[in-house]
């Protein structure tokens, strides 16, 4: 691939600087055979010898150097990163006036020009430059290719070669906000008067202070609060939670029967509900609920505080064929799916499940996510 000469920004392209060279050199030839001027046919041959030496020396140019783009390693879904291109002269001799242009792999925006100029080149000293681009869509994703651009200095001759980068990124699911949802075990915390004193949300390091309630007969003495007690004339009894709350378990259904496409980019519907996915775990780790994230066929995985690996599988989802026939076994918990599930009589029949289904259009295409997820609780 190479660059249109008709689209650069000199008033005389290459393509007419050569047209000029030739229309004098035949100029030059056809009046040397007329009047047998020996000095006219010396200087078709220069001419000649000069076009032929610049179409040389603007591939020279280009034969010693070598092109990288590297940046981070990890992105999120949406969001602008940094990406720097390095061009390295490992020739004995300096280089000048070389453009690139960078064409990224589809799913990929830059925010910044694609096309940069590098004016010198010294010997192995590499040349920077960054540029922003944006991911629009969670998995690996390869940078894409460039094409270097050199001219020769009389500018008759363009020569390209494109270079095919290997550098990949890991995009991360953006998380996409979802309406408060709770683990059934957020319920059932322990109760106390309003006008008692209250700890922060408990830490991970084991069982931590979260508040006091009235004596109840039965209640160990040594729970109780004596300052408490004394201020306030009656016995008070220290509640503690323990570092992980009762959760409870997010189901994300990727069927391939379950999920259709959203748009011209190749995003699926199972590519929105990774991102209500990845928010709603994040968000249950904060409040240090217990997280089961569960993608059938792949065997249940428990989330301990560190929610990354989690994420990480998130923006590697692929659909994949499973089987389900109950949920009795995995308890009770969240379970995200669209309309076209094969298993939602499953869930809706399910126990105390809290069912979110995704809203698709008529077309197969999802309602341009201006509603929130539809919900529906289980039996």
């Amino acid at each position: 691939m190479s660059f249109p000469e008709d689209e650069r920004t000199t008033i005389l392209t290459p393509r007419l600087r050569r047209t000029a060279v030739v229309t004098a050199a035949l100029a030059f030839l056809a009046v040397s055979l007329v009047l047998g001027n020996e000095l006219m046919f010396l200087v078709t041959f220069t001419l000649l010898a000069i076009m032929v030496l610049a179409k040389l020396f603007a591939y020279w140019t280009l034969r010693p150097l070598r092109f990288k783009a590297t940046g981070t390693l990890e992105a999120l879904e949406g969001q602008s990163a940094p990406v720097v291109l390095s061009l390295v002269n490992e020739g004995v001799f300096p280089r000048y006036l070389v453009e690139v242009k960078l064409l990224p792999h589809a799913g990929i925006e830059v925010s910044d020009s694609p096309h940069l100029v590098f004016g010198q080149l010294l010997p192995h000293q590499p040349s920077e430059a960054t540029v922003k681009v944006k991911f629009r869509r969670r998995g690996f994703h390869p940078i894409g290719k460039a094409i270097l651009c050199a001219q020769d200095p009389l500018g008759l001759f363009v020569a390209t070669r494109e270079v095919q980068t290997d550098e990949q990124v890991l995009v991360y699911p953006y998380p996409k906000p979802l309406p408060v949802v709770e683990p059934k075990g957020v319920t059932e915390r322990l109760r106390w008067d309003e006008s008692n004193i209250r700890a922060p949300l408990p830490s991970m390091t084991g069982d931590e202070f979260w508040g006091v309630r009235p004596y109840q007969t039965g209640d160990p003495l040594k729970r109780i609060h004596w300052k408490i007690t004394a201020h306030q004339g009656e016995l008070s009894i220290i509640q503690t939670l323990p570092s992980f709350r009762q959760g409870g378990v997010i189901l994300l259904d990727r069927h391939p029967a379950a999920h259709r496409p959203i748009n011209a980019e190749g995003e699926t519907t199972l590519d929105e509900l990774v991102r209500y996915a990845a928010y709603l775990i994040r968000q249950w780790v904060r409040h240090y609920w217990q997280v089961i994230f569960w993608a059938p066929p792949d065997p249940p995985l428990k989330v301990n505080g560190d929610w990354f690996p989690v994420w990480r599988k998130l923006a590697l989802l692929e659909p994949e064929l499973f089987n389900l026939k109950d949920l009795e076994a995995m308890g009770q918990g969240v379970i995200l799916t669209t309309p076209y599930s094969p298993f939602l009589s499953v869930y809706l029949k399910s126990q105390g499940w809290q069912v979110w289904l995704l809203p698709v259009g008529e077309q197969g295409e999802a309602n341009a996510y201006d509603e929130e997820l539809s919900y529906a609780m289980g039996r």
